[in-house]
C-alpha cells in the first residue's frame, strides 16, 4: 500500500520500541491495526458505492438504448405490415384487372430465360477455339520430353 519494505518495518519497529518502551508497543500496535482495519473498510466501502453508481449509470444508459430499440422494431414492424398490405391489395387489383380483360396475363418471371440472357457474340467464341502454335487448344498443359 505504501510500497514499504521489510527492512523499513524492523527499523521502524526498533524505533517505535525505543521511543514507547516494551510495555506500550503492543497496545500502540493494536491501535494502529484497528485505525488500519478501519481505513481499509472506509475505502472499500467508497470503492463500493462509486461501483453501484457507475453500474447504475451504465443501466440507465441500457434502459434507454433498448427503448429506442424497441421503438425502432415497432416502426419496422408497423412499415413492413403496410408494404405487406400494399403489395396485396396492388396484387388483388391486378389480378381482378386482368380476370376481366381479354388479354392474357404477363408472367415475366415464367418466361424463358434465353429471351433475357445477352446475345452471343459467335465471332469470339470462334477466336477463343483457335489452337496454339504446339496444336493444342489454350488452357492445356504443355508436354515436353526431359533429355
Amino acid at each position: 500500500m505504501f510500497d514499504i519494505g521489510f527492512s523499513e518495518l524492523v527499523v521502524i519497529g526498533l524505533i517505535a520500541l525505543i521511543v514507547l518502551g516494551p510495555k506500550r508497543l503492543p497496545e500502540v500496535a493494536r491501535t494502529a491495526g484497528k485505525w488500519m482495519g478501519q481505513l481499509r473498510r472506509f475505502i472499500n466501502n467508497v470503492k463500493q458505492d462509486l461501483d453501484r453508481e457507475i453500474h447504475q449509470d451504465e443501466l440507465a444508459e441500457l434502459r434507454k438504448l433498448r427503448e429506442e430499440l424497441d421503438s425502432t422494431r415497432n416502426l419496422m414492424q408497423s412499415t413492413s405490415g403496410d408494404l405487406i398490405k400494399g403489395f396485396t391489395e396492388t396484387a388483388s387489383a391486378a389480378a381482378a384487372n386482368t380476370i376481366h380483360s381479354d388479354e392474357p396475363p404477363k408472367l415475366t418471371a415464367l418466361m424463358d430465360p434465353a429471351e433475357f440472357a445477352p446475345p452471343v457474340n459467335k465471332r469470339a467464341r470462334a477466336k477463343s477455339a483457335k489452337k496454339s502454335p504446339t496444336g493444342r487448344k489454350h488452357g492445356g498443359t504443355r508436354r515436353t520430353r526431359r533429355p
